[in-house]
């Protein structure tokens, strides 16, 4: 008699099975798995936008140094591959190799019959460590490059 009168007394009650609720818990979960993958691919955006704009401000920076060289000193801006922080300070764990090149022969692609030379072309490239793998991409890097003549007095 217990049993039945318990059956009697639920069957007013109102509730979710197990089912709407498993169902519910699907739909959540399937959301938030959506927002995780989302957030994170955009803090991975972020981190890559951010390392390309200090790529390019470090190649800036260099070419500013080189404008406050004398013209007869710019070769000793070359340099092989010098791994750099944020900041552009020589640093071995550094997240970029800073590369310049300077080329005192430059001859424009366009040479006139009255080109007589004198012009030094500076190139500075930044390449981006990769976060996983610690390597230096070529795919992934930052070249800026200026010309430089001497003045006369």
């Amino acid at each position: 008699m217990k049993a039945s009168a318990t059956a009697e007394h639920c069957k007013g009650c109102r509730g979710f099975t197990i089912l709407e609720v498993l169902v519910s818990l699907t739909l959540v979960a399937m959301v938030m798995a959506g927002a995780y993958l989302l957030i994170t691919q955009t803090a991975q955006l972020s981190r890559a936008a951010r390392d390309k704009y200090v790529a390019v401000t470090l190649c800036k920076n260099r070419l500013e140094r080189a404008r406050n060289f004398d013209y007869a000193d710019l070769h000793l801006l070359d340099e092989p591959g010098l791994v750099v922080n944020d900041n552009g300070a020589p640093y071995p764990r550094g997240m970029f190799r800073r590369i310049t090149l300077v080329n005192t022969n430059y001859v424009p692609p366009v040479v006139s019959t009255n080109y007589a030379g004198g012009l030094t072309e500076v190139t500075v490239t930044v390449q981006i460590r990769n976060k996983r793998t610690g390597i230096f991409s070529v795919a992934v890097q930052e070249t800026l490059s200026t010309l430089f003549t001497e003045y006369l007095d």
